[in-house]
């Protein structure tokens, strides 16, 4: 039989959680099981207790890289300027990991400066950033490009009504 993998876990909070040790050598599993069990917090309680740091974390690397890049201070409401330089960070840095560093990288890093950066330094709406945020990383140079061409022809979206 084989040694257990999985082991609901009900913690001090009173949550409970299954976990997948199976990362674990089998002799550890169940005594790391139990040791978990005697912990404070579950994941979801956790990460709510610590969210605000978490998030300042968020907006630190955000403004770090968004002065590495050079680009501009976000316009929008306070909500939105809260989120969208986070949403920015992300967006740009995995599209950057993904274009230029990734196994099946499309772009040096001087043609994502010219393709992806310089447009992206353009767009300075808040919301923009908000409203595209699940893009995928390889459509932003498409994006940023035809968010440009879109404020050039006054058009804000697709939708003609």
């Amino acid at each position: 039989m084989a040694v257990q993998t999985t082991f609901d876990v009900t913690f001090q909070c009173g949550h409970t959680e299954q976990r997948d040790l199976s990362d674990r050598p089998a002799g550890k599993r169940k005594s790391f099981a139990n040791w978990l069990s005697q912990q404070d917090e579950c994941s979801a309680c956790w990460r709510e207790n610590n969210r605000d740091k978490i998030n300042e974390k968020r907006r630190e690397a955000a403004l770090q890289n968004q002065n590495a890049l050079e680009l501009p201070d976000l316009e929008g409401s306070e909500a939105q300027l809260e989120w969208a330089p986070i949403f920015r960070n992300n967006m740009v840095m995995n599209a950057h990991e993904e274009l230029v560093r990734g196994d099946n990288a499309a772009m040096t890093e001087e043609q994502f400066e010219e393709r992806v950066l310089d447009p992206a330094r353009k767009i300075v709406n808040a919301s923009w950033w908000m409203d595209n945020v699940d893009a995928e990383p390889e459509d932003l140079e498409e994006l940023v490009t035809t968010a440009l061409d879109d404020a050039v022809a006054g058009t804000v979206n697709e939708n003609p009504f």
